[in-house]
């Protein structure tokens, strides 16, 4: 079998080819630690340098909120803590007005916020940032979102098989054919992490690309896959009916990598144009978003009846997320070494610096002490 052999079962956009990047985040069903002092937190990056080369546009951000209300450009789907930020008030308060830009395709995110069509990049992970900025794209992350758990309630990623004994160790997805929802996405970044645990080459599986919301049904009628990886809301689904089971989850790959948490750290970024000609709305938006975070944490029953509804969905699971006020980097390195551990980037090509900023974190600064 050759090397990384793929089979592709739905549609790629150019985009994200030419980026090396796939959609990934927390996704919906379509059925259905921070310290208090700058001091201690780890180094950001220089954005206000590329800031000051441009004249800041905008409301200003004054007694921890805007001077005037600001839409923010979204696409229709949100994701769960921007749920919580508007629904129970967060953005109100300091000055933020969701601006509901529609539908887009899947995995196409990154790309209207690249071209200005939204503003936030409100879904991913490291690796679609790092991959993006190696492909030339001005983007940079401002806050940390979900965090990987343990309880199935809360976690990341699951990989099923069927419950029928023909799979029940790493050992035996030698020969099998393993579905993810992208090239150089979260899932085949995890699962290659899985296997080089385990001792498995990526020569000795087939990587087949099927959006999520195909994989369960392609996974119990047998043939083309046969393992599915899949989101939490969609693994939510699959485990509800019998017939298949649970392999390892993102958190136990994770953790065997050495941060259980980091497995499915998902980040919010914005464009480096939008960085600075808005940084005082980048400020008010980590400041209304990292309150509702902490929201969903305290009342996490409360909130997946909330993100329920607005997805239009019976039932919702949850995310998780950190205490972080800022960035942590470390968490960022992680995901680097990942991808230099599965030959995703060459040691030394990804500046961890260069992928984040906490220059306009009011917490990381000062401005705002909770």
């Amino acid at each position: 079998m050759k090397s990384k052999k793929y089979i592709i079962l739905s549609f790629i956009p150019a985009i994200l080819l030419s980026l090396g990047v796939a959609g990934c985040g927390e996704d919906s069903p379509s059925t259905a630690a921070g310290g208090s002092h700058p001091s201690s937190a780890p180094g950001a990056s220089a954005a206000s340098s590329t800031a000051a080369k441009t004249e800041n546009g905008g409301p200003k951000f004054v007694n921890g909120k805007l001077t005037s209300d600001f839409k923010l450009k979204v696409p229709s789907n949100w994701v769960y803590d921007f749920t919580m930020a508007d629904k129970k008030g967060f953005f109100k308060e300091v000055g933020i007005v969701p601006e509901d830009t529609g539908a887009i395709r899947s995995g196409t995110l990154l790309q209207t916020v690249i071209q200005g069509q939204n503003h936030l990049m409100g879904s991913g992970h490291v690796i679609n940032i790092a991959a993006a900025r190696k492909a030339g794209a001005k983007i940079k992350i401002v806050q940390t979102a979900m965090v990987d758990n343990p309880d199935e309630d809360k976690g990341h990623m699951y990989l099923f098989v069927q419950d029928n004994g023909k799979i029940n160790t790493p050992k035996d997805l030698t020969g099998k054919k393993i579905a993810v929802s992208g090239l150089g996405s979260c899932g085949e970044l995890l699962v290659s992490e899985y296997l080089r645990q385990n001792g498995i080459a990526r020569d000795k599986v087939e990587f087949v690309v099927m959006e999520d919301q195909q994989q369960e049904q392609a996974l119990r009628k047998g043939g083309q896959i046969d393992a599915a990886f899949l989101h939490a809301a969609y693994a939510m689904e699959a485990r509800s009916r019998p017939g298949l089971k649970t392999l390892v989850s993102s958190y136990q790959i994770g953790e065997a990598a050495g941060n259980g948490e980091a497995g499915g750290l998902a980040i919010r970024a914005f464009s480096e144009d939008f960085i600075a000609k808005y940084p005082d709305v980048i400020k008010a938006y980590i400041v209304a978003n990292y309150r509702a975070q902490q929201w969903s944490n305290e009342h996490f029953e409360e909130s997946k009846k909330i993100y329920a509804e607005q997805q239009g969905v019976a039932k919702s699971g949850g995310n998780w997320h950190p205490k972080d006020k800022w960035v942590d980097e470390k968490k960022i390195q992680f995901w680097i070494d990942l991808m230099v551990k599965n030959g995703f980037a060459k040691e030394g090509e990804i500046n961890v610096k260069d992928l984040y900023t906490n220059d306009l974190n009011p917490f990381y600064t000062g401005e705002i002490k909770e």
